[in-house]
């Protein structure tokens, strides 16, 4: 019986036979109301179409989408617990009979394993079975703790890793995402065997392997290291796009499936185990769609010497023209500029930088290269003096993260006055410079298109005299368009400011100091758009337990800002992924961030309290984490 069959008001098979359409007691409608025949009809759940409870069902099981922003679950952070799969097709699933059936005949809504716990393994085996007559693909996460931590009954090591991946290697041809997760060298050793011995996964497209342990001795440091990497899924991954390596390393000269990336993520590399330079630049040449690179204490081994891992000269860079998101994080000064001397990245649009502790002057520098641009002309104040900045990807940024940062005054300011295309940033003013607060309320001085209707077309390059060349033609251009000089504050396109760290007066004065400039702009001449737009989005690190330590940034986030103009600006506020001393005052670790918070322990509601649970029902032990 279809849907359709349903809704013309046929007899429902879950329905029971005394309802409201068979009752006597009922008079037949006239005869024009059977032309629309729900006129008269009591509107139940009941009358829901099949195809529309599915795809209510779908995209409720897809609300904590687990892969919103990045396809890795994991981050090398020892603290961070990757959040599992939505439990709302297990609710669902208990409202009532046909609820039920609609649900368990929902391929889709069973194809997501995620083990954190050993009832997760029951969990999976219901959902297999569930998913077995589609064709559906697996996303699985596998999250296995050391043997010091391991809890027996309450989390996963030694044991639970051997039934997991005796549950789950059947199915690799199914595979679409695997992530793993190991803290023991006895887990270790396991997914090496059954990684190298599974057989192709011709449909993974997401690898992500994490290994971190405390080893404790040298001893344990050598058993874990001695070994060779191994081969895995037979070296046949045809559709893999996105790898997240984080303490693994690959036989690199024998791992053929390391090209066509579209996301490579290389973390917490001893120096040993780091690929020479020759395959990673065979992976970013051979990857032409590559779209984010991220490093963490990791990339190309240092040569030492050594003529098998010998780097290209300075002057030989790769091109990679798709790269538009780079990570940077723990990478050292003078391994960073030698580096990222060797890359052109045309089309970056996001940065994000966490480089604590050192100095990082010389990487700024490169990257606007401060030292081959032209020196302001002497009648003409360097606070006010744009760098032009050769470097192509530069100038193009949109969205600019920085944890982490420590340079000159002089670089930093370079540096941010080079962002002329900026729409977001995202700091965390406690382990950034402290000049870079100051830079921040700096003005620079912009040549403008008169009669711009579009703001990316109002600010224009700079004046003339900070170009590094210019053409007859290109001067032509420029001579017959209307230019007029403008004060503007540095990121003149900035829409979007989310900081941490700052205080609720400094903050305030920074709301003052941008809205200042966009009420100016937006009333001279007689241009009808301000060609600073105003950050339009404010978000502060704040939460209700730190709540009476800065009374200035309480009330800007419980009130908002008023301008003298009467305009009101409302704050959004986050909490953040660490809860560090510096922002918490010795709370730290009492709760955890506010996402995290959804992750919480869920039981499940007791069988007395189902509407309806048929006999073959094993969903009492499909619950636990969320």
């Amino acid at each position: 019986m279809s849907s359709n069959d349903f809704v013309r008001g046929q007899a429902h098979p879950f329905l029971p036979t005394n309802s409201l359409q068979d009752d006597p007691r009922v008079r037949e409608p006239p005869y024009d109301s059977l032309m629309h025949p729900y006129s008269l009809r009591r509107t139940t759940v009941y009358s829901l179409p099949v195809e529309l409870l599915t795809r209510i069902f779908v995209l409720g099981a897809g609300y904590d989408y687990p892969y919103a922003g990045t396809p890795f679950l994991l981050k090398p952070d020892q603290e961070y617990y990757a959040a599992l799969s939505s439990n709302f097709q297990l609710l669902v699933s208990h409202v009532c009979r046909l609820w039920r059936e609609i649900s368990l005949r929902t391929a889709s809504l069973w194809s997501i394993l995620h083990f954190r716990e050993p009832a997760h393994i029951v969990r999976a085996q219901e959902y297999i079975s569930r998913c077995l007559p589609s064709p559906h693909l697996f996303d699985i996460l596998v999250d296995t703790v050391a043997e010091r931590d391991h809890i027996p009954g309450v989390n996963l090591c030694r044991e639970e890793i051997q039934q997991i991946f005796k549950l789950i290697c059947p199915q690799v041809k199914r595979w679409r995402a695997f992530h793993l997760k190991v803290c023991d060298h006895e887990c270790k050793a396991a997914a090496r065997h059954h990684l190298s011995s599974c057989g192709p996964a011709p449909n993974l497209e997401t690898l992500q392997l994490y290994h971190f342990e405390d080893y404790m001795t040298s001893q344990n440091l050598y058993l874990a290291t001695y070994k060779p990497p191994v081969t895995v899924f037979s070296n046949d991954l045809p559709r893999l796009k996105n790898i997240s390596l984080i303490g693994v390393n690959l036989p690199w000269a024998q791992s053929p499936y390391l090209a066509h990336l579209h996301t490579l993520e290389l973390a917490l590399h001893p120096e040993n185990i780091r690929p020479p330079y020759e395959y990673w630049e065979n992976m970013l040449r051979n990857s032409p769609d590559l779209q984010t690179l991220s490093l963490h204490y990791s990339g190309p081994r240092v040569a030492n010497g050594d003529t098998k891992l010998i780097w290209p000269a300075e002057g030989e860079r790769m091109i990679i023209q798709s790269l538009e998101n780079l990570s940077l994080t723990d990478l050292d000064p003078d391994y960073l500029v030698r580096l990222m001397g060797r890359l052109v990245l045309p089309g970056l649009k996001r940065l994000s930088l966490d480089l604590p502790d050192q100095d990082f002057t010389p990487f700024l520098e490169l990257i606007t290269d401060a030292k081959n641009s032209l020196q302001p002309p002497s009648n003409l104040s360097t606070s006010l003096y744009i760098l032009h900045p050769p470097f192509p990807s530069f100038s193009k940024l949109e969205n600019l993260v920085l944890v982490a940062l420590d340079a000159s005054t002089a670089s930093l300011r370079n540096f941010v006055r080079g962002l002329r295309e900026l729409r977001t940033l995202e700091i965390h003013f406690v382990s950034v410079s402290d000049a870079f607060v100051d830079i921040l309320f700096d003005e620079m001085e912009v040549e403008v298109k008169e009669g711009s209707a579009k703001i990316p077309e109002a600010i224009s390059q700079p004046a003339p005299h900070q170009s590094c060349s210019s053409t007859p033609s290109s001067r032509n251009r420029a001579a017959s368009t209307p230019l007029s000089v403008e004060r503007v504050p540095v990121l003149p396109l900035l829409e979007t400011l989310k900081i941490s760290g700052l205080s609720g007066t400094k903050t305030e004065q920074l709301m003052q100091f941008r809205h200042r400039h966009f009420r100016r702009l937006s009333k001279q001449g007689k241009r009808e758009r301000a060609l600073v737009p105003g950050v339009s989005t404010w978000i502060v690190r704040w939460s209700e337990r730190w709540k009476g330590r800065d009374k200035v940034l309480d009330q800007l986030v419980e009130q908002g800002w008023t301008a003298e103009d009467g305009t009101r600006v409302y704050l959004r506020t986050f909490e953040g992924e660490n809860e560090d001393d510096d922002d918490v005052d010795g709370e730290e670790g009492d709760e955890d961030e506010g996402e995290q918070a959804q992750d919480a322990h869920v039981e499940d509601e007791d069988e007395s309290e189902l509407e309806d649970t048929s006999d073959e029902d094993t969903d009492g032990e499909d619950t636990g984490s969320t």
